[in-house]
């Protein structure tokens, strides 16, 4: 009920002012934990090779300029307590950074932990009196149209070059520009705990005699086939008591259904064309072996209540052989929590693929809300507490603490390599395939007629967005 209401809020607040609704489908999460989402600000990836050369302390462009802020205190919001705390190397580095910074702008930096469904109507409210909470604002991925579409942000533009003035990488410039002229939405890169591939058991495997999927993935023979293979040969009665006690896949029909789409080289949205392609003769070949390993194969076990909750623990208990999920899974989700060790591999390759396909359809950003004094010096703040010059290393850092095994890290990193963008956040493809994959997943409809159901409604929401109308 409380998210109900917080949805009902944001509605009406954007209804007032006729701009767009942003929204979440009833059925789906946070992406991320807050520990995963910790890495947001200070754990992104490295950028790919940027065509325009960005200032930096060996080859400075320009001369950068002095600001003394008097003391104001400058806050930062996200959905956690971001204060750092000296108990780690990492954080006493990240305090002691803070105060150069606060001496460098004659500042005070305060941290505030701000409620993730909350968010929009605490910046909206607080922009429309005059007084944004924060200065910076960290604003979930689902948010942000509605935010964005109501004039709530401050353009980066407004203040400096972007492309020439800051550190942000060029594709991320882009990313926070949501295919508007200026940019709004900046972080350092695009996270590495956000891309997902599949988790297996490793003792699942080895009692089975099988190929492990990482030895798949290293001969090029991870694909579909092999993937429905192992699921098959898994799916057994271990017991002898006529019922089946391990399955080869667990998962929500959703996070399944997506997988498969993405392996098989389809992003659902199409961010420059503003067109769904979730009727894509591929995306219907995606689910239409989704429909098969539940209906046909039946080696995938059901969940028995709780779509999020349900998968994990099953592969947690050791009763799943491969489990579809997020990378930053492996922390809070699994590490020192299961009997038996894991590896990570990329979702299985699809028939239409030449390659895996990482699929990212969100990307939570910082933002300046309308109406922050001093905007350059604030965003200048943010990009000095950043660290710049060991991303792939923290990265590298990061997925070893989580992953036991070399190949898992090097997976891991590698889907940096292999990521194709498209969000759809607050267009309503959550609330659209979310019940739509479960219906596949329960044999009620097939997936090209249910695709064909849902599809003018997914892209009424686009094209009210391009209106700057109300998304219903």
């Amino acid at each position: 009920m409380k998210r109900v209401k917080q949805l009902a809020v944001i509605s009406l607040v954007f209804a007032m002012m006729f701009v767009l609704a942003a929204c979440a489908g009833s059925n789906s999460k946070p992406s991320a934990t807050n520990e995963s989402n910790k890495a947001a600000v200070n754990n992104d990836n490295k950028p790919a090779a940027e065509e325009t050369e960005k200032p930096s302390e060996e080859n400075p462009s320009a001369e950068e300029t002095k600001f003394d802020l008097g003391g104001r205190e400058i806050v930062f919001s996200a959905w956690w307590d971001g204060t750092p705390k000296g108990d780690t190397p990492e954080g006493e580095i990240a305090l002691k950074r803070q105060k150069e910074v606060e001496e460098k702008y004659n500042v005070k930096i305060k941290y505030v932990s701000q409620d993730y469904w909350q968010t929009a109507e605490k910046l909206s409210s607080t922009v429309m009196a005059g007084a944004p909470y924060a200065d910076v604002v960290l604003v979930p991925d689902p948010l942000i149209s509605g935010l964005l579409a109501g004039g709530y942000f401050t353009p980066l533009d407004d203040f400096m070059d972007v492309r020439v003035e800051s550190k942000i990488p060029d594709e991320v410039i882009d990313a926070g520009s949501y295919q508007q002229p200026k940019a709004y939405g900046f972080v350092r890169s695009f996270p590495l705990f956000d891309n997902t591939g599949m988790f297996y058991n490793k003792r699942i495997f080895q009692e089975a005699g099988l190929v492990t999927p990482t030895e798949a993935q290293e001969n090029g023979t991870w694909n579909w086939d092999t993937f429905v293979d192992y699921a098959k040969k898994l799916t057994i009665d271990n017991s002898g008591d006529g019922k089946i006690d391990q399955w080869g896949v667990a998962g929500s029909p959703s996070a399944i259904g997506l997988g498969l789409i993405y392996s098989n080289d389809v992003m659902p949205y199409d961010e420059e064309t503003h067109k769904f392609h979730l009727d894509s003769p591929n995306a219907i070949e995606g689910l239409d072996l989704m429909n098969k390993l539940y209906n046909e194969y039946k080696v995938v076990k059901r969940n028995e209540g709780n779509d999020w909750e349900d998968p994990v623990k099953y592969f947690r208990e050791g009763k799943i052989a491969m489990y579809p999920g997020g990378i930053w899974e492996a922390g809070s989700r699994m590490q020192n929590q299961m009997n038996d060790e894991y590896s990570f591999v990329n979702f299985p390759k699809g028939p239409k693929a030449n390659g895996f396909m990482v699929g990212l359809a969100q990307l939570h950003m910082n933002f300046i809300p309308k109406g922050v004094k001093d905007p350059k010096a604030v965003y200048k703040i943010w990009e000095d507490l950043q660290v710049w010059d060991n991303i792939e290393e923290s990265d590298k850092e990061w997925a070893e603490t989580y992953f036991l095994d070399e190949s898992s890290v090097n997976i891991a990193l590698n889907t940096l390599k292999m990521l194709k963008f498209g969000r759809y956040g607050g267009l309503g493809f959550d609330d659209h395939f979310g019940p739509l994959s479960t219906d596949i997943a329960n044999g009620k409809v097939s997936p090209a007629s249910g695709v064909a159901k849902i599809m003018p409604a997914l892209q009424a929401n686009v094209d009210k967005m391009m209106q700057g109308s109300e998304q219903k």
